[in-house]
């Protein structure tokens, strides 16, 4: 999913795609293609829209990158999951990955996961620490029972990384743009299964400038995305 126009990220985006913003040296999306093909993807299709030409020029058919490359174009912004609507020749369970994220996480085990089940869609949850920088009180039928100093929460957060089937189609509007949660919310009001792919694995959202600079310094102190 690299349609965005990655406005947060202003004014690192007002030419280039958020998906091909450097990161030790290399786009975030040649580092993504390259982790979806070591995890033995041999097809990727990248849904493109804002500054799309870059993209195509950048990676043409995919040959110079080891997987077979096609793209699903959407003139008028269609959400982080209307593009789906768009990808052609689509059977089987897919990977889905938003174009601003990098991580370590193991495409190939959520894959199998995924396709071991009996759901529609899985999402990768990322644990995520969140301090709460004030007391926090426990309360039982109006009595305190106890307070925790400015705690850590631990909340599963999702990750911008999915597993589907293509059967999830149906249930996206096409008159209208639809991001991946509120096709999360009618799958579950539906009664759908929707999996959870718990990980710890390190795990980038690059959607800020302060982000994209703490994922730059990270990877020049080790270059866990590979050189």
């Amino acid at each position: 999913m690299v349609g965005g126009k990655g406005t947060r990220l202003l004014p690192h985006t007002r030419n280039t795609p958020k998906a091909l913003l450097g990161v030790g040296g290399r786009p975030i999306l040649e580092i993504l293609v390259g982790r979806l093909r070591q995890a033995g993807a041999d097809r990727v299709t990248m849904c493109v829209s804002h500054l799309a030409d870059a993209i195509r020029q950048r990676f043409g058919d995919g040959s110079e990158f080891g997987v077979a490359l096609d793209y699903a174009f959407d003139r008028e912004p269609m959400g982080t999951a209307g593009p789906l609507l768009l990808v052609r020749d689509w059977h089987e369970a897919a990977l889905i990955v938003n174009g601003d994220v990098l991580s370590t996480i193991d495409f190939a085990h959520l894959h199998k996961v995924h396709r071991a089940g009996s759901s529609l869609l899985t999402v990768a949850a990322h644990a995520h620490r969140v301090p709460v920088e004030l007391g926090v009180l426990d309360i039982v039928d109006g009595q305190v029972i106890g307070v925790r100093e400015k705690p850590e929460l631990l909340l599963d957060v999702a990750a911008g990384i999915y597993v589907a089937d293509p059967a999830v189609r149906e249930h996206i509007p096409p008159d209208r743009a639809t991001d991946m949660p509120a096709l999360i919310t009618t799958l579950t009001r539906l009664g759908a299964h929707v999996d959870a792919y718990r990980f710890s694995d390190e795990w980038h959202d690059i959607g800020t400038p302060q982000k994209y600079a703490l994922v730059q310094q990270r990877v020049l102190d080790d270059p866990i995305f590979g050189a």
